[in-house]
């Protein structure tokens, strides 16, 4: 094996190693279910947002110099704290509890299904879980290393054996469920992954991996992320889809009303058996309080150097395990709805800025960033403001709004963004093209190579 191909393959399962969250898995099944015989379609959506673009970030971070905070500086110097706020906020209302509620509801009680529906035994393993996370972010311990070196490899080996029993030895037939749009449905689900926004945040940290083996010139650096980020596309495709699929599979047998974590469970009981069910819980117990650990440790530090060290790190962490297990306490499917706002808030943003790094070299000026950006804004709020009334946290409603939103082209489908951006991308830069300013004088000549 030549040293770049093995180079390719370190980083490019490190890269799948960080998008393929336990937390996640919940999701591809029930768009199984929902879409039925639509697979194929939901399957092409749920690729697009869930893994597509999320490993498209790498791409992005990478052509704009390699560090997140290149990314943004076009758009303006404010921006990138503003999107670590909100950044912190998002990992603290959506990963943090919905790994909590994992861990216990699919992973814990895949090994005592007898404990499945007892809510004091949901609260005292979550009480643990979060106890057990303040213990391994506050000391450091060689226990959670060699957890997490082995880990991913043993629960992968597990998805495999589910994913090939549900072709080869498939639990039934895929039915018409009568569900329509189910493109739509599978990329909305797909936004639930959160990677497109993680993404472009951790993107820096695998791009130095790859120029500290070597690849320090453009071109070679390029081509060796684009090998990396083919095999996480490979992982990610072969368990999101194998997943999707056993859902469709069991499309006759499971209502879509189910729990997501009970359907997940259910699905793989049925198709692998109890003591596969148990190993796989064993798995996603321990993947997501690995994740979990990882999450809380990240942010927190993160907070800590937002707040010019006015907020210390113990005490960051503390209040963001405390916070995440006082949310999981509602349950994985009431932390999906009442958590989902964000998603639409910051999804939009976050796929502008992916779909505007990788395509740098079209892109005329900057005011082409601020004006696409500031679209994706708006229309990340309303929409968050309609999932809220949706979910009856709130009751706002504008008419004259509500009527120009459904009139957009694509606003149907989950890309309402689309039209406004591309008005925003044409008049932001007409306007810095004739004002006569530089293309990109916030970019220092460096970034420009």
């Amino acid at each position: 094996m030549s040293k770049k191909t093995k180079d390719a393959l370190v980083v490019g399962f490190a890269l799948f190693a960080v998008f393929f969250g336990a937390g996640n898995l919940i999701f591809p099944p029930l768009v199984g279910v929902v879409s039925g015989s639509g697979w194929p379609a939901a399957i092409m959506g749920l690729m697009l947002s869930g893994i597509l673009l999320p490993i498209a970030t790498i791409v992005a971070v990478d052509n704009m110099g390699g560090r997140f905070e290149q990314l943004c500086r076009p758009v303006s110097g404010w921006f990138c704290s503003a999107y670590m706020v909100f950044f912190v906020i998002f990992i603290l209302t959506c990963g943090i509890p919905r790994q909590g509620g994992v861990g216990i509801e699919t992973g814990l009680f895949s090994v005592f299904p007898i404990l499945q529906g007892n809510r004091v035994a949901q609260l005292i393993g979550l009480l643990c879980y979060y106890v057990l996370v303040w213990i391994f972010t506050t000391r450091k311990s060689s226990f959670i290393d060699i957890i997490g070196k082995y880990l991913t490899p043993f629960l992968l080996v597990i998805l495999l054996v589910i994913v090939a029993a549900s072709v080869f030895a498939p639990i039934g037939t895929p039915v018409d469920t009568g569900h329509t749009g189910n493109f739509t449905y599978g990329f909305l689900q797909g936004y639930q992954t959160g990677d497109v926004a993680v993404g472009i945040v951790i993107a820096g940290t695998f791009i130095a991996s790859i120029k500290s083996k070597g690849y320090e010139e453009k071109s070679a650096r390029t081509k060796a992320v684009t090998k990396a980020a083919i095999v996480a596309l490979i992982g990610l495709l072969i368990v999101y889809g194998g997943l999707l699929y056993l859902g469709a599979t069991g499309s006759g047998m499971f209502a879509s009303s189910m729990d997501q974590t009970a359907l997940l469970v259910a699905l793989v009981e049925k198709c692998i058996g109890r003591v596969g069910t148990a190993a796989l819980g064993v798995g996603i117990l321990l993947a997501c309080l690995t994740t979990t650990i990882g999450v809380i440790t990240t942010i927190a530090q993160l907070t800590e150097t937002l707040t010019h060290g006015k907020l210390k790190l113990k005490t960051c962490i503390l209040i963001y395990d405390v916070l995440g297990f006082l949310l999981a306490t509602m349950g994985v499917a009431k932390v999906i709805t009442y958590t989902y706002p964000v998603f639409v808030l910051i999804y939009p943003i976050a796929i502008i800025l992916t779909l505007l790094g990788c395509a740098r070299k079209l892109v005329p000026n900057h005011g082409a960033w601020k004006g696409t950006v500031l679209m994706a804004s708006l229309i990340g709020i309303y929409e968050a403001v309609v999932t809220m009334n949706g979910s009856n946290i709130t009751n706002i409603h504008i008419p004259a709004l509500e009527s120009l939103y459904a009139a957009l082209p694509l606003s149907s489908y989950g890309f309402a963004w689309l039209l406004p951006c591309i008005i925003g991308f044409i008049v932001g830069a007409v306007i810095v093209k004739a004002s006569g300013k530089g293309a990109y004088p916030m970019l220092e000549k460096s970034n420009e190579q």
